[in-house]
């Protein structure tokens, strides 16, 4: 008998992390740096690093962490869940269903190549231009069921909306989570230096997309080629065929404007407004109520649909409370700093070659640990800098390897918590996901060495 491959469940994936973890906080010594406040934000003094009584965590802890991990990562999860939800409610009345296969039909499934490429680059944009990679969150499952219902697989829908969204991030000219904090620390003009990432975005996009692209032809193609083969989607992908047979109606229309209404909201909202997970919640909530007055849900019905599509996510909770709960148990230990010291240490007195790969590196491992980008460019950057102008560097190149290495890694972070939400949403196993990623990731470090190799030598300011 053949034995079925069985891939290891991300959760128990995270947990063995969480454990491994725990034990390391006791074999890390603690320490801390001093924090100053420059430009109204505290950011760490890079020559006050000092060791303190090692505070490694206890059996309890390692339990502990998955409720304060899921405490601290509140606002996300019931945004997270309250789309679904909502998501859940609009599916009853079949609108994003037989509108996305009266587009399909006006396209051609022939041609589901050219949607793939619009959705990639609309996510790309919303990263690198507004900084939106959580906030393209709502876009997501759409994103997934178009690329199902195309013929393709799980990893192609989380790849284009989330690898899209990642490497616009990576190098998007106006970011301004990444290049303007980054940037506002190190002293230097807003935005300034934005011809090469205007480049940069030219090129790092495209060569996902082109990977993304081999992929998807080849599931295609042949669908045992597939990392996704055997996996059941049925409950959120759709049937292109049956749904042609489906009259586009008024109340369709209706629907599918409410939704977008709700996510134009939110993108002013967040891009001027400073929004958060809580607005998008409640904006979903709102979305949710008007669909089921235009659909003329029961409102039983319609709370029962809601609440299905949050049960449906639990899964994906977990995931964020055990991640969370990781970065909870670092925080508990004081072993963030002593990991950003040791790893800091090396980079100084090397050529400046080495030096602007070893802080890429460097970024792309702390990343892994520290996925917010604003808390981490107030924790790495102030130590960057010195480094930077002790080897002969410019800030504006330092300022472009933070992000770089902050977005290369978002890309396979097991703490990332949207990335996580996005697995689960596609029914994508995490390490289904890495061995999809990873080898993409590689060629991304290569152009991201070729880019600072390019700063050097234009001396980049």
């Amino acid at each position: 008998m053949n034995k079925q491959k069985r891939s290891v469940n991300s959760i128990a994936l995270l947990m063995i992390l969480l454990a491994f973890i725990a034990v390391c906080t006791h074999l890390i010594p603690s320490g801390a740096y001093e924090r100053i406040e420059v430009a109204g934000r505290m950011v760490v003094d890079p020559a006050t690093f000092t060791f303190i009584e090692n505070k490694g965590a206890s059996v309890f802890d390692f339990f502990l962490a998955i409720p304060k991990g899921m405490t601290n990562a509140i606002s996300l999860i019931i945004a997270f869940m309250f789309i679904n939800g909502a998501m859940e409610v609009i599916q009853k009345t079949g609108a994003i269903n037989v509108g996305v296969t009266r587009v399909i039909k006006l396209i051609g499934v022939e041609r589901g190549d050219i949607v793939l490429v619009v959705m990639f680059y609309l996510f790309a944009f919303l990263g690198g231009f507004l900084g939106m990679v959580e906030g393209s969150l709502p876009f997501f499952p759409i994103a997934i069921s178009i690329a199902l219902a195309l013929g393709y697989d799980g990893i192609v829908g989380v790849a284009i909306s989330m690898v899209g969204a990642c490497s616009g991030f990576l190098c998007g000219p106006v970011n301004p989570s990444s290049v303007a904090i980054s940037q506002t620390i190190a002293g230097l003009e807003l935005y300034s230096g934005m011809g090469l990432r205007l480049v940069m975005f030219a090129v790092v996009p495209l060569f996902c997309l082109a990977y993304i692209m081999w992929y998807a032809k080849r599931v295609k193609k042949d669908p045992s080629k597939s990392y996704m083969a055997g996996t059941d989607v049925s409950d959120i992908s759709f049937d292109l065929e049956e749904f042609q047979t489906y009259p586009f109606t008024k109340v369709h229309a209706a629907v599918l404007l409410t939704l977008a209404a709700g996510l134009i909201a939110f993108i002013y909202g967040a891009s001027t407004l400073g929004w958060g997970f809580d607005h998008i919640s409640a904006i979903f909530i709102i979305v949710s109520l008007i669909t089921a007055i235009i659909g003329r849900i029961p409102v039983n019905d319609a709370v029962n649909a809601f609440t299905k599509g949050c049960a449906a996510m639990m899964g994906g909770t977990i995931l964020l409370g055990v991640a969370y709960g990781i970065a909870w148990i670092l925080n508990q230990a004081s072993v963030l700093d002593t990991i950003v010291y040791f790893i800091s240490r090396p980079l100084q007195g090397q050529p400046v070659l080495v030096s602007i790969i070893g802080v890429l590196i460097a970024v792309m491992l702390i990343n892994l640990l520290i996925p917010s980008g604003s808390a981490k460019a107030a924790i790495v950057m102030p130590i960057i800098i010195p480094i930077a102008e002790i080897v002969g560097l410019t800030a504006q190149t330092a300022v472009l390897a933070y992000q770089l290495g902050d977005g290369i890694t978002n890309m396979c972070g097991p703490l990332y918590g949207t990335l996580l939400l996005v697995c689960s949403m596609g029914k994508v196993p995490f390490s289904k996901w890495e061995k999809f990623v990873l080898p993409m990731l590689a060629g991304l470090s290569v152009i991201a060495a070729v880019f600072l190799f390019i700063a050097i030598q234009i001396g980049y300011c």
